[in-house]
């Protein structure tokens, strides 16, 4: 392994987020990184979660930081990703994806 890499526990610990190890979680947030908002029950219907469920995600979301939400008409809720849960989405996707490509990287050598 170069010496340049971080270890993979650092690496966890500063760039994989708890909060997006949810699989619906990570879900949301794949989905709103459009700048677009989207229609809560959207939410629902694209990924099989009830709406109650739905509700808690996002609650934990939002109470993070990364999303925000807004009533709009006929009380519908919409929720957006902010700047800071494009930051963390990023940061963790981008640790995962190291993390796979290091496992690939090293069962290749192995293999030669």
């Amino acid at each position: 392994m170069p010496a340049h890499r971080e270890s993979l526990d650092q690496q966890w610990r500063e760039h994989v987020d708890r909060i997006l190890l949810n699989p619906a979680r990570l879900f949301v947030m794949a989905l709103l990184v459009s700048p677009d908002h989207y229609r809560f029950g959207y939410l629902c219907e694209c990924s099989g979660v009830t709406k109650p469920v739905m509700a808690r995600h996002v609650r934990r979301l939002r109470d993070a930081g990364y999303v925000e939400t807004r009533r709009g008409a006929y009380q519908e809720s919409w929720v957006r990703i902010t700047a800071l849960g494009h930051q963390r989405f990023d940061g963790h996707m981008k640790a995962i994806n190291e993390t796979v490509t290091r496992a690939r990287e090293h069962g290749r050598s192995v293999r030669s």
